[in-house]
């Protein structure tokens, strides 16, 4: 922890060294502690398990520095659960809950080009493939390097960026991996206005790699123990063990790509969004995909003070039927989020990250969705949203016939900004699940709707800043 406290203390005396008229340097933090009461979040219970709260908490603190051609951030970030760590020592280290979020640094080689490299947050639409995932406390933040371009004028900007990870030490370029992170990834970025912002249309492909998971192959091995009485041999006994030896691919990289491409148009109180992507290539088990997304809304502004939104979203899925076992084998059709950030688009409670992220052969997930909204002043609001959640496919992974109707869910969340800097964020949400729900969660007997709760605080303090 001192060399921490040295590193930052070391930071900030040779940022304030350098600021000049044209430079500006900032420190600012963020306080963000949330309160839950959980009975079914993320994951149905059944009446063995019992509701609990528990309070998450995070802290950071960050320095920003920016002159004509150089910007850099760096991100100290304390994120935990209340009582995780010992009162009467500072383990935080050992618990791991201290880390560094974001340190990079940017150059800027012309007025619209530039280069990033370093642990950087990044986000892009709504967060779909890629986004900050800011509900989680430790957030997300990739090791890359990133070209940023953009033209005022013509109402555009692009990004590439692309990361090639490996472990510690480094070894060779096809050298084991064995962390739950991709091998390699890249992206492309583009996006463009027209008509004065009326309409905005941006595109979107990822490519990311991984190595085919470490496989482990049972060895058998005999020993023989030999009986002796002084010179003479008695008799022997043979001993047998069975091991299970790793067996790892490095030279072995199975890559996907997703393609697609988002459309929002704005014409006086309407808006509308509609988005689709086509994802190929292969997972990390070497099987086939093809999969896709396609999804869209409306919303209009009734008056001032309401808005009322109405959509629909499709992610396809693996037909698991029985009969298709050998297909299956082969190839899959679930489409999946990758990066992105699923808190704010499939529901509050969370109850699908697992699935459109981990689960390669998901049966699939349609959702209808509205949503309205009233501002009841300038720093007051209240959201209530309906999601109507159902199968893509009748078949679970295991090959179980299923109905594909999932449930409903209702969230309320209330905001409350008294400050620019200050956010109060409350919300209650319910799940209404159908025996298919029930018999994903692997409950076997009827459950009663799920809830969930929370209460959460952010205060974003800036410390101090060169800007007048």
């Amino acid at each position: 922890m001192q060399n921490i406290y040295k590193l930052i203390f070391l930071s900030v005396f040779l940022l304030l060294l350098s600021t000049s008229s044209f430079a500006q340097f900032t420190v600012s933090g963020e306080f963000r502690p949330r309160a839950e009461y959980r009975d079914g979040y993320t994951k149905l219970r059944d009446s063995t398990q019992t509701a609990y709260g528990d309070i998450l908490g995070r802290e950071r603190i960050i320095f920003d520095y920016k002159n004509e051609k150089f910007t850099t951030r760096f991100s100290l970030q304390h994120a935990f659960v209340f009582g995780e760590n010992n009162f009467f020592n500072s383990d935080t280290i050992r618990n791991n809950t201290v880390n560094i979020f974001e340190a990079w640094f940017k150059y800027n080689f012309l007025d619209n080009f530039s280069v990033r490299v370093g642990r950087i947050a990044i986000s892009y639409d709504d967060q779909r493939l890629i986004g900050y995932n800011n509900w989680r406390p430790q957030g997300s933040a990739h090791d890359m390097v990133g070209f940023q371009w953009a033209s005022q004028k013509a109402a555009y900007q692009g990004d590439f960026g692309f990361a090639i990870n490996n472990t510690d030490p480094a070894g060779a370029f096809l050298s084991n991996y064995n962390m739950k992170n991709y091998k390699y990834m890249s992206y492309l970025w583009n996006q463009k206005t027209f008509f004065k912002e009326m309409l905005k249309v941006s595109l979107m492909g990822v490519l990311d790699a991984y190595q085919f998971p470490t496989q482990y192959e049972k060895q058998t091995s005999t020993q023989t123990l030999w009986v002796v009485n002084g010179k003479d041999t008695v008799g022997h006994t043979t001993l047998t063990s069975t091991s299970l030896v790793p067996i790892t691919n490095p030279s072995q990289i199975y890559a996907r790509f997703t393609v697609g491409a988002n459309v929002w148009f704005t014409w006086k109180n309407l808006s509308v969004w509609a988005g689709a992507y086509y994802q190929g290539g292969h997972i990390q088990d070497g099987r086939q995909v093809s999969a896709n997304f396609y999804g869209g809304n409306v919303a209009y502004q009734i008056v001032k003070p309401f808005r009322l939104m109405a959509g629909y979203e499709h992610l396809s899925g693996t037909n698991n039927d029985p009969a298709n076992k050998a297909e299956v084998a082969k190839k899959v059709n679930s489409f999946n989020v990758l990066y992105g950030t699923n808190h704010q688009l499939y529901g509050y409670m969370d109850l699908f990250n697992s699935m459109l992220t981990t689960s390669p052969n998901y049966p699939g997930l349609n959702q209808i969705y509205a949503r309205g909204t009233v501002n009841f002043s300038k720093v007051t609001s209240l959201e209530a949203t309906w999601r109507y959640f159902s199968f893509g496919k009748g078949y679970l992974a295991d090959g179980t016939k299923v109905n594909k109707n999932l449930g409903s869910e209702v969230d309320v969340m209330f905001l409350y900004k008294p400050l620019p800097n200050v956010e109060l964020n409350a919300a209650y949400c319910y799940f209404f699940p159908t025996s298919t729900m029930e018999l994903y969660n692997g409950l076997k007997s009827s459950v009663r709707g799920s809830q969930y709760a929370y209460l959460m605080i952010t205060y974003k303090p800036r410390f101090f800043t060169t800007d007048k």
